[in-house]
């Protein structure tokens, strides 16, 4: 006959984990939890994508402005965060309905982590990692960076939202929307930030 498991190691188990992530989450500078609303994030972005540089999963130096004239889906996460993972599947579909756009994933997380994450997840875009990745998220604007954060950037590199916390498809169709408005001229800069911040 199957013994329980002894609550009290179960317990200890527990908490134990709970210890370890709490300080990884505080070494890479971070909260997983107790984010402020999209809204405040929004609040806070800055107009023009900013500039920063990153390696590429080969080592290859990327800048932020290394896709002129895409519209850019900046993916922050890591390999520890759940939410993050969950939207890694939504985002490589996205990339194949979108080849007109670009997305492109932001570890914040150990270099050797997340090449070995990507190895077997087969990424269909671009994955940036390294030291100054946290930098990147910070020079949005956002004050307060959480994971998973995603933020939206237009063919004319405005920066048109932020959304802090798990992605479903509603934010990409939003996002693929808004840019068709811009496209056609139904939406200018100013009503496409509000749409972007009235969805998040």
């Amino acid at each position: 006959m199957r013994r329980a498991p002894n609550p009290i190691l179960v317990t200890a188990a527990l908490s134990v984990v709970a210890v370890a992530l709490y300080f990884v989450v505080r070494a890479l500078g971070m909260r997983a939890s107790d984010a402020p609303t999209s809204d405040a994030a929004a609040r806070a972005l800055v107009e023009a994508l900013p500039d920063f540089v990153l390696d590429d999963l080969a080592g290859t130096p990327t800048a932020s402005s290394s896709w002129p004239g895409k519209p850019i889906v900046f993916n922050f996460w890591a390999t520890w965060c759940a939410p993050c993972l969950r939207e890694i599947p939504m985002l490589k579909a996205f990339q194949t309905e979108h080849p007109e756009l670009q997305v492109v994933g932001i570890a914040i997380d150990r270099e050797a982590a997340v090449r070995s994450f990507a190895a077997d997840m087969q990424f269909n875009y671009p994955v940036l990692v390294g030291p100054t990745a946290m930098d990147a998220a910070a020079a949005f604007g956002i004050a307060y960076v959480a994971l998973p954060l995603t933020v939206f950037v237009n063919a004319q590199a405005d920066v048109l939202g932020a959304h802090l916390g798990e992605l479903h498809p509603e934010h990409l169709e939003n996002f693929a929307a808004t840019l068709a408005g811009i496209d056609t001229g139904t939406l200018d800069l100013v009503e496409a930030r509000a749409r972007m911040e009235r969805r998040q």
